[in-house]
């Protein structure tokens, strides 16, 4: 992947012109312009922008087309302390929403710039970890495949704090696995900064000590690498981590486990099976998957140090969440931040399989080629590298994201219904209960899954008012299992408006 030096080129061509005219050849002139001319030139930085541009375009485009969904009108009444809701998340990604709401105002935008920004961020960051890991090829190919990414654009336009988690633990593993290497006692601080920050934005950052401890055991039996680590500014470092993490035990941390563990099954999310082959299948894909774990495999077959810690990135948080989809609530997006580390694993079998179709090439003596004589073995390695890479980045999903999927459930439609023809004295019922008390700035009946009470079926179906039941059918379904209360919404209510995947009925008394 490394370029040719243009200006050796011209020259040389220069040289071989006059030769050609007068006869004349200067034999070392050739040798040494031959020389310059092979010569590797490091990656342009040009390339990295350009990718981190298009990724930025990605990201921004229709950033505030979309109408909120439950969880992002969360964020927002969290960030703005509207309302009495429960919120099971640590603080810091709210304080960074606030931030932007108190200077450019409350809208579905501005809401998301946070998460569109640290989206871009990632770009390269990514490439950075990839270099410090790999080398530049690697990180390039990585941030390309982060920057389309159908999953990660979609999460870099929600008002949500999964792409703040990514880049907070992708700064924690660069510094850290700078600190093991030049045995720098400042990246042992900044990676232990951004591991807390990374807590305070998503619980799930626990995984960073986590896989750190893990990569360091499997670094000191297997790996092939002097043990050159200051234990003393490792010490410090999980000092540091637990330490300031130690309110969010005492405050939050109790509320999440309230909200989070009930019954014996989940109340939503799903089984194991389903949770991974959702994983596998639709968030990063088959091709990126297969390439990742091949990729693992290799490196630690090779016993790489970098191999290591980025399987174990991968692989830990994925096998803790899947185990416990059995007793808790976990979905897939809680293992967005692992994203770079199936990117850099595919990106590194990539590149290997490329190079080594490449090897033999680099061999032979120089010589220009042209379209005509191109070798076979070049034409087929470049052949491969972008039908693998398209098949990864895969931009027909991209296509649907944008123009063909509607997104999520369309409550600011259903809720501007509601408000053009509801009466003050009206009720309201709710199950996306979040995202019409934004829209609408109240809910009398809240029939979200977390805070359902099975009372207030009673009390809507005696209520002597109007009530507006604004009905998503996924949740209705998980808490009304046995038809009850769709039958009698069915029987006694007026379908007033339906949009996507959502439907407005009416409930007017008798005596009204």
């Amino acid at each position: 992947m490394n370029g040719i030096n243009p200006r050796p080129l011209i020259k040389f061509l220069k040289l071989l012109y006059k030769s050609t005219r007068d006869g004349s050849m200067d034999i070392l002139s050739i040798t040494s312009l031959k020389r310059k001319l092979l010569t590797p030139r490091p990656l342009n930085p040009f390339l990295i922008l350009l990718i981190t541009f298009t990724g930025a375009v990605l990201r921004f485009y229709k950033l505030g087309y979309r109408g909120f969904w439950c969880d992002e009108a969360g964020s927002v009444l969290a960030a703005t302390g509207q309302g009495s809701f429960n919120n099971p998340h640590p603080p810091l990604s709210f304080v960074i929403l606030r931030i932007f709401i108190d200077i450019l105002g409350t809208n579905e935008f501005t809401a998301r710039l946070p998460a569109c920004l640290f989206g871009i961020a990632t770009i390269p960051l990514t490439y950075l970890l990839g270099k410090q890991l790999f080398g530049e090829k690697e990180g390039m190919l990585a941030s390309f495949i982060i920057s389309v990414s159908q999953w990660y654009v979609i999460w870099s336009q929600q008002a949500r704090m999964y792409t703040e988690l990514t880049v907070f633990t992708i700064l924690a593993f660069y510094f850290f696995y700078k600190a093991v290497y030049k045995e720098n006692l400042m990246s042992y601080v900044l990676s232990a900064v951004f591991g807390i920050l990374a807590f305070y934005t998503h619980y799930s950052a626990i995984f960073i000590v986590v896989i750190i401890a893990c990569w360091l055991i499997l670094r000191n039996f297997f790996a092939n690498t002097e043990n050159n680590i200051n234990y003393r500014h490792l010490m410090l470092f999980f000092a540091l981590f637990f330490v300031l993490i130690l309110p969010l035990f005492f405050i939050s941390i109790p509320q999440s486990l309230d909200l989070k563990f009930g019954d014996a099954e989940p109340q939503w999310g799903s089984d194991i099976y389903e949770f991974l082959f959702f994983f596998f299948r639709y968030s990063i894909g088959p091709i990126w998957s297969l390439f990742s774990m091949f990729g693992a495999i290799y490196l630690i077959l090779q016993r790489n140090n970098a191999g290591y810690l980025l399987a174990t990135y991968a692989t830990i948080p994925l096998v803790t969440f899947a185990v416990l989809s059995f007793r808790i609530t976990v979905v897939t997006r809680y293992l967005i931040f692992t994203l770079p580390a199936y990117a850099l694993l595919a990106s590194y079998l990539i590149m290997e399989l490329f190079d080594r179709i490449l090897n033999h090439e680099r061999e032979k003596e120089f010589r220009f080629t042209s379209l005509k004589n191109l070798n076979l073995s070049v034409f087929l390695a470049f052949v491969f590298l972008f039908i693998i890479v398209i098949r990864i980045v895969n931009p027909s999903a991209l296509h649907y994201y944008y123009f063909e999927d509607e997104g999520n459930a369309d409550w600011k439609s259903a809720c501007a219904y509601v408000a053009s023809v509801m009466e003050p004295e009206d009720l309201i019922a709710a199950t996306g209960d979040k995202v019409v008390y934004y829209y609408l700035g109240k809910v009398d009946y809240r029939l979200s899954i977390e805070l359902f009470e099975p009372s207030a079926f009673e009390e809507i179906k005696n209520s002597d008012e109007r009530v507006w039941l604004i009905i998503d059918d996924g949740r209705i379904k998980t808490i009304d299992p046995d038809h009850e209360f769709r039958d009698w919404i069915a029987s006694d209510c007026e379908l007033m408006k339906e949009v996507y995947r959502v439907k407005v009925y009416l409930f007017t008394p008798k005596n009204v």
